[in-house]
């Protein structure tokens, strides 16, 4: 099996670039769902503010 640069065979660079993009997924993954989070969050805290208004008038 032939290396390719810095001592590794295409397969294993392949290999490791697939396993940085799962990662990257990963993090894209939860990033969208602490943003889903965050949004429902303020929603509801901005709701809950309505109503705190609405029940001192």
């Amino acid at each position: 099996m032939k290396t390719v640069g810095l001592g590794k065979t295409l397969e294993q660079w392949r290999e490791e670039i697939r396993e940085e993009k799962n990662k990257v997924d990963n993090w894209e993954r939860k990033f969208q769902e602490v943003q889903t989070r965050n949004k429902a969050l303020k929603k509801s805290f901005s709701e809950n503010q309505k109503e705190k208004g609405e029940l001192r008038e």
